[in-house]
């Protein structure tokens, strides 16, 4: 007897776009090894095939243009961190309503350029909690107990949303942060909050102690989840939501459906790799590689689906010189401590600031670092670039 087919069972579950995991369940986005095998077998065919290829591209990236900075803005808004604290409620409930003694803190590991800081802030405000700022400079280095002592009491829950900011990789600069870990994990300061960036995350966890098992950080988006994202974020501004295609193939690069888990394109699939599964580096690559056509009405003007062509991926920043040890000392001190002034680099790297100075202009230059109000900081454009650097050369990495 044949048995009627499971309708419910048939229809794919909705994908959880934000989603706080143990950092122990954090897993990078990786190409099916039946995708590299077929990558290999295009590969062989067109080195061994006299067919050309260049006809068979549906727009050439040179007929099309790039966007201005406000059509981007448009088709690619900055991402909005609202869901992403609804998801860090979902993960905390248990630990908020039980407030277990062997677990009075938690640590929120984020990735760089995910919005930590924000989401923590708003979380803050949410659940009317004390915002601890971080230590200055001199109190870090000083071991100064005073940051310590205007704790707030133990019975309202804390949170420090920068352990990064903390502490200086220097001979005085980790006094301070030992004492306050002691203090938090033992219970002494109550429940709180510690959120923290991967790159100190990953450093903190080799010269402190720091229990893995009580923290959280969030889920790597795959391909499906930058498509949703993506489209999500197309449909925050438009009301008539282009249709994204590949320029050399003219295939859909962005599903139709938010909820379609199984419509993520091989374009996303590759991208979510590359940028090792974080949606804002995704974000910023998708924007540089949007083209549209000349003359063409303006999105939001146009009377039907307006079309934008994905062209090629661009390489993001580049480092040219793999063996300066010096590049890479500036680049992981910037990574360790999420940016800093050039008055701290000169206080944890082993030349002057004058050295300092003139590296920064090279690497600013290419790309690869910024300057945000004093703080020099690598660029979302720049990070691969830099990761890479620092991996050639053995230097310390995050786990991310």
């Amino acid at each position: 007897m044949n048995s009627q087919p499971n309708e419910k069972a048939e229809k794919p579950e909705a994908i959880a776009l934000w989603e706080y995991v143990p950092i122990s369940d954090f897993e990078c986005p990786i190409v099916l090894s039946a995708d590299v095998a077929r990558q290999k077998w295009r590969l062989f065919k067109r080195l061994f095939t006299n067919t050309d290829h260049s006809s068979e591209q549906i727009k050439s990236e040179e007929a099309l243009q790039t966007f201005s900075r406000a059509r981007l803005d448009e088709l690619v808004p900055a991402i909005d961190w609202h869901a992403a604290v609804d998801a860090l409620d979902c993960a905390l409930e248990d630990w908020i309503h039980n407030q277990p003694n062997d677990s009075p803190v938690k640590f929120i590991v984020g990735h760089p350029f995910m919005g930590n800081g924000e989401i923590l802030a708003r979380w803050t405000s949410r659940h009317n909690a004390r915002l601890i700022a971080k230590p200055q400079q001199e109190q870090i280095i000083d071991n100064d107990p005073s940051w310590l002592s205007n704790w707030p009491d133990s019975q309202s829950c804390w949170v420090l949303p920068n352990l990064d900011k903390c502490f200086l990789r220097h001979a005085e600069g980790l006094a301070l942060i030992r004492r306050f870990l002691g203090l938090a994990l033992n219970g002494d300061l109550g429940s709180g909050l510690i959120g923290c960036d991967s790159w100190s995350w990953a450093y903190l966890c080799r010269v402190c102690f720091i229990p893995s098992s009580d923290a959280l950080t969030l889920r790597a988006f795959d391909g499906a989840r930058l498509s949703i994202l993506f489209s999500q974020l197309a449909d925050s501004v438009h009301n008539n939501r282009p249709t994204f295609l590949n320029a050399k193939t003219g295939k859909a690069v962005l599903t139709d459906s938010q909820e379609d888990n199984n419509g993520a394109s091989k374009d996303l699939e590759r991208l979510a790799m590359r940028c090792r599964g974080n949606a804002e580096i995704a974000r910023q690559f998708w924007r540089e590689s949007l083209r549209d056509e000349p003359d063409k009405t303006s999105l939001k003007n146009s009377p039907s689906k307006p079309t934008v062509w994905v062209g090629h991926f661009t390489e993001g920043a580049i480092i040219p010189s793999a063996n300066d040890e010096n590049i890479a000392l500036i680049l992981q001190a910037l990574l360790i401590h999420n940016g800093l002034p050039v008055s701290a680099l000169a206080e944890v790297l082993p030349f002057s600031a004058y050295h300092i100075m003139d590296l920064l202009w090279g690497l600013r230059s290419l790309g690869v670092v910024g300057l945000h109000h004093e703080d020099w900081l690598i660029t979302p454009m720049g990070y691969l670039a830099s990761r890479h650097y620092l991996r050639v050369q053995n230097f310390l990495l995050d786990d991310f």
